[in-house]
């Protein structure tokens, strides 16, 4: 994404839509584009002694009084020593007070001026003891600046902001002190602050801004993945789809019912293949029963031929279960014993599929050969193989893998859809109409033909076809028996509502959203759109707990970090909204659009 594209500039065009979303409550702006912008960080502007002196020299020209003082007789009383004596300062007047205390800081700008630091603070302290000023604790901060220390940084810029709230160089200085620190949430609600107030140019705020959010999401999504201690199925609309493109399998040979390992292995077949949400659940709890009762069994008879190849079974679904449930690595070890035990079709490619997840296309390849050998006319072999040369855009690689699984298994509905979508991908779109149909005519119930045209409409601009479609898609999954497509229309219409905002829209999108989730409670996609929707009717705690939801259930890194971004995004909203100084700042801002007749 270019810098065009950066939070910067989308605040430099929306201001006035921000600070009204903001102020309303609405703040889904906040959250959506903190994620959606904040791409291509530019690094930060890290304030430097230099910058920190500037300050200081600007002091010099509201100063006049200042050349004078320069070499006379000092304006705070001293000691024999010629030291700086507040003995009797408490009894002096306010004005008095007042001229001392600005003597001790001009004393205090010179050493800084002459690097001389720990001197500089020891004055801007003197001044702070005569007389309280937020100009002191600012200057004394500039002077920790150059000397590193963060930490006193931040305390000095929160005693000034104390004084003066909107003192934008200390919400800065602040800012950029801690994140040196690692306090990135504070940071980012400073520079937010410092962007609503307008005192500094945007291209020296956003980039800090968006490097701050980014460490903000990484630090705390680092944080779960380093508790987490159990790892969960995908949705049920993912699993089916997962699923759909094998060859039902319910039954193997040599079943022995007396066998609780057989039993367990029969068990969690049937259940998978029953396509239903608490069938997915079942199946992933018979194949680890089955695996350690044939483990068991074999520590007995370990020569037992039929025992090794039902354990293959049973150890390959376990291993594709843990893969679903995001662990490769304990899913890798499964299905290579799976293969030693006896090698299947599906083992390898379920290993091919780590492969493409470790971004090893070659083995991912060789996965496939393998499976091919054992099985040349298994069609979810050239399926998958097709997906990876799709995903690459070798698209005439794909056409003829997704061609082959066709032919091979002319009664699953994927391969046809992918041709379509293939077809449409290559810019061919009459030639994917004709698909399509083609699809629509062969599997007339089948919710995924009108599912994924509603895509291609979608993509074409026009929303209208594309709900109709998702509309006719949702009815067919309600009557067909399993899932199918799942909510995936119902995500698919609910997005689709969200982009052309009206009152009845929103309500229908939002009963969309909350119906998909009711249906599978582990659709990310599900959670995210209805926390979006959450956020713009001021639900931004219940907005916050569906994000972070979402992170848990994503399955890769980068939806992971996408929801937790729009999560930590959303409580930096709330925190400034809940801020009185900033909250009746924005109301100023708004008063002053209002006067102008732009809000």
């Amino acid at each position: 994404m270019s810098s065009e594209n950066s939070f910067g500039q989308f605040v430099a065009r929306n201001k006035t839509a921000i600070a009204a979303s903001v102020a309303a409550g609405a703040t889904a702006v906040g959250a959506y584009y903190y994620y959606q912008q904040l791409q291509d960080a530019k690094k930060p502007p890290v304030e430097s002694k230099k910058e920190a002196e500037s300050e200081l020299k600007s002091s010099k020209k509201k100063k006049k009084s200042k050349k004078k003082t320069q070499g006379s007789t000092p304006s705070y009383p001293v000691d024999a020593n010629g030291e700086p004596d507040l003995t009797n300062v408490a009894n002096l007047t306010s004005e008095q007070k007042d001229k001392i205390a600005m003597g001790l800081k001009d004393k205090g700008n010179e050493f800084f001026k002459g690097q001389k630091f720990e001197e500089a603070i020891k004055f801007y302290s003197m001044a702070i003891e005569v007389k309280e000023d937020p100009v002191f604790y600012s200057n004394r901060s500039a002077c920790y600046v150059s000397l590193g220390q963060q930490a006193k940084v931040v305390e000095d810029t929160t005693a000034a902001l104390k004084l003066k709230p909107d003192y934008s160089k200390c919400l800065l200085r602040r800012a950029s002190a801690n994140e040196s620190l690692g306090n990135f949430a504070d940071a980012m609600f400073d520079l937010s602050a410092v962007s609503l107030y307008g005192d500094f140019n945007g291209s020296s705020i956003e980039p800090l801004l968006e490097r701050n959010m980014n460490k903000q999401s990484m630090l705390v999504l680092k944080e779960k993945l380093e508790k987490q201690q159990s790892y969960k199925l995908p949705s049920n609309t993912s699993l089916a789809s997962f699923f759909g493109i094998f060859q039902s399998e319910t039954s193997f040979d040599n079943y022995d019912e007396s066998s609780e390992a057989d039993q367990a292995l029969l068990n969690g077949l049937k259940s998978l293949y029953k396509r239903t949400a608490g069938g997915y659940d079942e199946a992933d709890e018979f194949f680890s029963k089955a695996r350690d009762a044939y483990k068991t069994l074999l520590e007995q008879t370990p020569e037992n031929a039929e025992l090794k190849k039902k354990a293959a079974i049973a150890l390959e679904h376990v291993g594709i279960f843990k893969f679903l449930k995001n662990d490769p690595l304990a899913a890798h070890e499964d299905l290579k014993k799976a293969v030693e035990y006896f090698p299947r079709p599906n083992s390898y490619i379920y290993i091919a599929l780590i492969m493409a997840d470790k971004g090893q296309s070659t083995e991912y390849f060789d996965n496939f050969e393998k499976a091919l050998e054992l099985d040349p006319n298994c069609a979810a072999v050239y399926y998958h193989r097709g997906q990876m040369y799709f995903i690459t855009q070798q698209f005439e690689q794909a056409g003829k893998d997704f061609e082959k699984a066709k032919e091979l298994n002319n009664s699953n509905i994927f391969p046809y859809i992918q041709l379509a979508c293939l077809t449409y991908r290559e810019g061919n779109l009459e030639d994917s109409d004709t698909l399509f149909s083609e699809a629509r005519r062969k599997f007339p119930t089948a919710p995924e033909v009108p599912n994924f045209y509603a895509e291609t409409l979608s993509d074409q601009g026009d929303l209208a076809g594309a709900r109709k479609q998702y509309d006719i898609a949702a009815k067919l999954e309600e009557v067909l028996e399993g899932i199918h497509v799942g909510v995936s229309p119902l995500i698919g219409k609910a997005t689709l509502l969200s982009r052309e905002p009206s009152v009845e829209n929103f309500v229908e999108a939002t009963e969309l959203f909350e119906k998909a989730c009711q249906m599978d409670p582990r659709s990310e996609q599900a959670k995210i759109g209805l926390a979006q929707l959450k956020l713009q009717q001021e639900d931004i705690d219940e907005a916050i707990a569906l994000f972070e939801e979402a992170a848990d259930l994503a399955r890769s890194f980068d939806e992971k970090l996408q929801a937790t971004t729009f999560a930590e995004a959303t409580k930096i909203q709330k925190k400034i909204r809940a801020d009185p100084i900033v909250s009746a700042k924005i109301e100023e801002t708004l008063a002053a659009y209002r006067a102008q007749g732009m809000i």
